[in-house]
């Protein structure tokens, strides 16, 4: 079957909706590289000088739900070299393919300041911790009777804090050592609601520890059941516990909105199941994996140069002016996880001006972008990721072949 050809009106609008863009990008500045650290001064000015309005999701998003999104990391290792700017969204799943591609520099761009507190949790967490177990005492406030080898497998290194319970001394003494590093080191421009915000985040990571799950909280009457695995009478631990949450619907399902599942039942992976998670041939690239991997996203974090930025990936400020940055340091993208925002993204003229963001970011031919869909498939758990050449996928936008994201698999995938 032959592709689809475009409407003369969309693909002329579009043109001249990238043409625009384009020509608001100064030609002439002077490019120097990615400095080996940001001063902490550098590093807030992007934040505060990229970042757009607070927006909304339907989940809060504390850990991804996209259990088998190490199975494309092997094939997308094939294409993109190391180095280069790393574009994403969301939490943790971040650092592991920051930790398999070894970028230069990472940007977060995420509709919700909430996700930016969550990762300036997270490097302020990086930055106390030398080792993955100091990484796990801090972030789940639990502390192990007896020191922990460093080499210890992740399953042991999990195991070895599922059985514990929380310790509210130990949540206060971090909180406080969080908020000293954030407001009084490096002296971040946050207000009193971001405080509240990130309050609101440590709290909730820190009274679920390992067990930590994805949650639906908008739009939907969700109702959550944690058991045992294989009796529901169970009494449960956190090292046994499952997550299963039933989405009824609240509202009718909306036009062009399929992210939404309503009347079913879907159950999400907690953190020890994501970070003990393997490709396809078994292998685990999880940042916690083992302490090289977790070695090389701490030293991104202390170096500063993973760069949290409210935004709207149609929106008209954040992808731009990390495009602008990348432009003045001389700098492509390398990979950019884009999780399953597209589906979110519609009217079509609604992904078109993400696309037309995406335009203004400078690439090259092994630009790859990652992203996940809801489904059955290979792959455990309930996405599929995926990746495809982020050129080929502008351009497929460009001439009217790729409309909103089941178009990107019909044609790419």
């Amino acid at each position: 079957m032959s592709p689809r050809q475009p409407k003369p009106a969309v693909h002329f609008a579009l043109v001249i909706a990238l043409g625009a863009l384009l020509l608001l990008v100064p030609s002439s500045r002077a490019t120097a590289q990615i400095p080996g650290q940001l001063t902490d001064e550098a590093f807030w000015k992007i934040v505060e000088e990229s970042s757009e309005p607070d927006g909304q999701f339907i989940s809060e998003n504390f850990l991804s739900n996209e259990q088998g999104y190490q199975y494309v990391i092997p094939p997308v290792l094939d294409k993109v070299k190391s180095g280069g700017a790393y574009l994403g969204v969301g939490p943790e799943q971040n650092f592991t393919y920051m930790a398999a591609v070894h970028p230069n520099i990472a940007f977060i761009i995420d509709i919700r300041r909430q996700n930016m507190i969550e990762h300036l949790l997270y490097k302020a967490i990086f930055e106390m911790s030398a080792n993955r177990a100091e990484f796990l005492s801090t972030l789940f406030c639990r502390e192990p009777a007896t020191k922990l080898a460093a080499d210890l497998r992740v399953e042991e290194l999990f195991e070895a804090f599922s059985s514990l319970p929380p310790d509210p001394e130990l949540y206060s003494r971090n909180l406080q050592l969080v908020k000293d590093r954030l407001w009084k080191q490096h002296q971040f421009g946050l207000t009193k609601e971001d405080e509240t915000s990130l309050e609101h985040v440590y709290s909730i990571i820190a009274r679920q520890g390992t067990n930590l799950g994805y949650s639906v909280d908008a739009l939907t009457n969700v109702f959550v059941r944690e058991t045992a695995p294989g009796n529901p009478a169970e009494p449960f631990t956190p090292a046994n516990v499952s997550r299963t949450i039933t989405i009824l619907p609240s509202t009718p399902a909306q036009p062009g909105n399929p992210g939404i599942l309503l009347g079913t039942t879907l159950q999400f992976p907690n953190y020890t199941q994501l970070m003990t998670a393997t490709d396809a041939e078994g292998k685990n690239w999880s940042y916690l994996a083992n302490e090289t991997n977790y070695q090389s996203v701490r030293e991104l974090e202390l170096n500063n140069r993973i760069v949290p930025i409210v935004g709207d990936f149609s929106g008209p400020k954040a992808i731009q002016a990390v495009a602008q940055y990348l432009k003045d340091h001389d700098t492509t993208v390398s990979v950019f996880y884009l999780s399953n925002v597209e589906q979110y993204l519609s009217p079509p003229e609604i992904f078109r001006k993400f696309y037309s963001n995406v335009a203004t970011l400078p690439l090259n031919s092994s630009s790859t972008f990652i992203r996940s869909s809801q489904g059955s498939g290979a792959q455990p758990g309930v996405a599929q990721s995926s990746f495809s050449p982020i050129q080929d996928v502008l351009d497929a936008v460009m001439d009217g072949r790729v409309l909103r994201q089941s178009d990107i698999f019909r044609v790419f995938h």
